[in-house]
Order: structure tokens, then sequence, then C-alpha cells
């Protein structure tokens, strides 16, 4: 997976005004040393914040925090209340911080959205000189030539979705997804020779409504933010960290209010879809039978072994498992994804209750056919997670490597490439 990420500094608005002309040199002088910085995971029912050190490439988590966002911070998915939203990530910034000297000053902050629109589009061309070594500019070109199209796409997506008030986009990630060099397929093709090149990009739009309220909370926190990362993206880097490289996978990450199902195959992200239902919704479900018991009880009750044993539980529990599967298979179907998955990594405080895990993996094996691999994703690599901190771990990887980018472009360049938009 070869990501693009489009950095905020609100020193200088980069995120405000999207100008996509990609004609421009790579720039990589803008991105700062750090080496010490804050994750946080803008999550609608809380906010996490990890504070990372890293010292000679090595990734160190030196505090945690997460704390609980207020109901009235966000309506049906989106942001309702800028400054509760903000007045929650300091105080997590701030409780993750407690041993520490001073705050760090950089940030990178994931993307949150129920809005994405993605559009995977293929370019294609013969080279006039197949001896010659492809740079940098020359794959800059050939992205050049897929925006416009890839723009006009996901606009008509977005309407058809969402309607007419919101098709006008913004860009906010890019991400090559497959290489080609005379039908070889290429992890980094800079320095490589060749006749025909092929190769597949995944845009990431999100409506400027929702880009702009984003941008007013990044530029409230008063840090300088490396980049801000849609949501879809940040599990899969988790897996790629794991050795997971030639798997087909299917992510899926039940939120409060949303639920996220992404789809990776060979180490290539094919595509994601975000369903305006989550934890909530089961939990509404099981209010109707039960309606003497607050949200903040059936909230308890589902982390209890006993859960099954209660039938309008039961009941409750699978109606709101098949409204999952009935989402990721006719998301699978509209896409024409059809492949035989290996694993199937599961994320969401939801899963923590191994009954719950163990019922929604029967109904998913059920419907597929055939036994899947699968475990909660914090289960799936080396390092000590919980399941509280994936996210913020996800975003520390990233922001790790787009350090290493800068110092050692050479190697990492087309891992991460980076676009100064002024």
């Amino acid at each position: 997976m070869i990501f693009f990420w489009f950095p905020y500094d609100y020193h200088v608005f980069l995120f405000s005004y999207f100008v996509l002309d990609f004609s421009m040199s790579f720039r990589l002088t803008h991105i700062r040393d750090y080496h010490r910085f804050i994750a946080i995971d803008l999550g609608l029912y809380r906010v996490r914040a990890g504070i990372y050190d890293i010292s000679e490439s090595a990734l160190t988590c030196t505090g945690f925090s997460s704390v609980r966002q207020s109901r009235k911070n966000f309506y049906q998915g989106s942001i309702a209340d800028i400054s509760g939203v903000i007045q929650s990530i300091e105080q997590a910034v701030i409780q993750a911080s407690q041993s520490l000297d001073s705050i760090p000053n950089d940030v990178i902050m994931s993307f949150p959205s129920q809005s994405f629109i993605s559009d995977s589009i293929t370019a294609q061309y013969i080279r006039a000189d197949k001896d010659s070594l492809l740079t940098m500019q020359e794959i800059d070109g050939m992205i050049k030539r897929t925006e416009s199209e890839s723009f006009e796409r996901a606009r008509a997506k977005s309407r058809k979705q969402f309607g007419v008030l919101n098709d006008d986009l913004k860009l906010v990630s890019s991400t090559i997804i497959d290489i080609t060099i005379d039908g070889r397929t290429i992890t980094n093709p800079i320095g490589f020779s060749g006749w025909r090149i092929r190769l597949t990009v995944l845009n990431i739009f999100v409506p400027s409504s929702e880009f702009n309220i984003i941008r007013s909370v990044v530029s409230s926190l008063w840090k300088k933010v490396i980049s801000l990362i849609p949501e879809p993206l940040i599990l899969p880097k988790l897996i790629e960290a794991a050795g997971y490289v030639e798997q087909s996978i299917c992510i899926v990450d039940i939120g409060y209010q949303h639920t996220t199902i992404t789809i990776v195959d060979c180490d290539r992200i094919l595509g994601f879809e975000v369903f305006s239902c989550g934890t909530e919704m089961l939990m509404e479900l099981i209010s109707l039978h039960q309606k003497n018991l607050s949200f903040l009880q059936i909230e308890n009750t589902l982390c209890s072994p006993e859960l099954l044993n209660n039938q309008n539980y039961r009941e409750s529990l699978n109606e709101f498992f098949l409204y999952i599967q009935d989402a990721l298979f006719g998301y699978l179907n509209s896409e024409h994804i059809n492949i035989q998955f290996d694993h199937l990594f599961l994320h969401g405080n939801i899963f923590e209750n191994k009954l719950i895990l163990e019922e929604f993996s029967k109904i998913i094996e059920e419907k597929l056919g055939y036994e899947i691999h699968k475990k909660r994703i914090y289960e799936i690599g080396e390092d000590s997670l919980h399941h509280d901190n994936c996210m913020t771990q996800g975003l520390a990887l990233m922001a790790n490597e787009l350090l290493l980018v800068k110092k050692d472009p050479l190697v990492r360049i087309l891992r991460y490439i980076l676009y100064q938009y002024e």
C-alpha cells in the first residue's frame, strides 16, 4: 500500500484551499523533525490520546488516555458541538501527558466521517523510452491525469448516496494500491525501467462541510499537525506492520454510531464502506425489549458472560449482526469483490465479550460457506496492545514512517508521498 497524505499545518492552512495541481514536484522539507508527538483517535464515543517517543526509529508509548465524549458533541454521526469536542480532546491530551514535563507540540489525528466517498481508478500508458529509469516526476504526472476523472466519479457517487448538497467534495487521501511494469507487480517503481506502466489509485473524498468542521477543530488545538488520517486507513497499517502481506482480509470495525468495513488483499486496500449503524443501534434494539434498563445498564450487560442466556438479548444481537452481515455482503456485491478471505479481523469494544465475537464470526462464516481465521485486531501482532489503543498505535506507526520518509526519501519515498499545497 502506498499512501499519499495531505498534511495540515494551521500556520499556512495547507488544507484551507485544495487546488489539485499534481504537476508540482514532491516536497518533503515542510515535514518537521519530531521525536515526541501525540496520536489522537477522534471517536464519536471516546477520544483517545497516546504520547509516543521515537528513538532510533523505535516507537514507544509513554502515556495514554481515553475520555468519554458527551452525547451532545455528536448528532447522527457528525460533530454537533465543536467546543465540546475540543474540550474532550484537550482533556485526553492532558491526562495522557501527566507524567511528562511538557505536552508535545506535534499531533497526528484520525479523520472520522460517515460520508467518505472512495474511488479506485486505474491509469495505463506506454513510455516513449523503455530503457530510461522511472522518476517521481513521471509517477506524479501519471497521477495528475487521473484526478479529474476520479473527482467527477466521486461527485456522482456522492449525489447518489447523500444528495446534491453533498457533492462539493475535498480530497483527503490518495493511496496507490497497485503498480505494474510490463505486467510485473512492483512495490516501489522508482529506479525501474520498462515500457508498459499500470497503476491503480484509491482516492478518498469527504464533503466540504465536514472537512471544514475538522479543520476548525484542528486549528483550535494550537498544535503543529503532522497529518489527518481518514479512519479506514488506520487499521490496515496495523495489519501491514504485523506481516499479513499476502493474505485476503476483511476488517469489521463496529464503533458507537458507525461501522467500517475494509477489504485488504495482498497488502492492497481494495476498498471500504462506512455504514450508519453501530453499538448504539444494538443498544436501542435491546431497549425495545428491556424498557426498564438505562443505556448505561445495557452497556454493562453487553460485557457480561451471561448476555446470551437472555432470549431478548440474543434476538436483538442476532438482528443487529444480520444487519451488519447484509451491509458487508451488499457492499461486496456492489463493488464486485469476489475473493475468498483468509482472515476476519474485528475491532470495537463490543468484541471484548468473547461470546459476541463468537456469535458474529459464526454468522459471517455461515454466509461465506467456509471457515475463516478470526481475531480481534489487537491480537494480530507481537506488540502488546489493548483494544482501546489500536487506533492511536496505527496513527503512531504512520507518524513514524512519515519521519523516515523525510530522513531517507530515496528508500521510503513512495510509501508516503506528501504534497505541499499553498
